[in-house]
């Protein structure tokens, strides 16, 4: 690299520079996948969709979700008097409590492919509202040098991979 492009790489604070070589005889092994921490109070489940999930799975394990949140709404609903839930048919938010249950389907890598079929499922039914947002996570490997079994060993260093991640919000109308 000539010491211009040096020069300009540093003035740009967000490019992109390429990570060293791994030493030879050296391997990477990927860590599993961290996984966003939820408050225990926390109403909207996150499921995480891999290459090999099936997709009928992933339909109904979210769709289980959202129903469940539409009767414990429900439900919360008869503890309240009459003239209170007919205010509340007719203020629109009777049914519509659900609305504040979202499911997120997120898929990384192979998986987005999944994790999009699974919007487009959900998309043509009539009662859901589905919201697809794109991000970028970070995970962490490990450069492993000599022995196989010595994988926390002194000698290793991790490196930090960003991966592209679909993240699908998907709720009752």
């Amino acid at each position: 690299m000539t010491q211009q492009e040096n020069a300009s790489s540093k003035l740009v604070p967000g490019a992109a520079s390429k990570m060293p070589p791994i030493p030879q005889g050296a391997r990477i092994q990927k860590r599993p996948l961290t996984r966003r921490q939820l408050p225990a109070s926390s109403k909207t489940p996150v499921i995480y969709v891999s290459s090999n999930s099936p997709f009928m799975s992933v339909v109904k394990r979210t769709r289980k979700f959202l129903d469940k949140a539409l009767r414990s709404n429900a439900a919360a609903a008869k503890n309240v008097s009459l003239h209170a839930r007919v205010e509340a048919l007719k203020r629109g938010s009777g049914s519509g409590t659900a609305r504040g249950a979202v499911v997120t389907v997120m898929g990384t890598g192979k998986a987005i492919e999944k994790t999009l079929h699974v919007a487009s499922w959900f998309e043509q039914q009539g009662d859901c509202v589905v919201e697809i947002k794109t991000r970028t996570i970070g995970t962490v490997d490990d450069v492993v040098t000599g022995d196989a079994d010595d994988v926390f060993g002194a000698d290793n260093e991790s490196r930090l991979r960003k991966l592209n991640c679909l993240e699908v919000a998907i709720s009752l109308k």
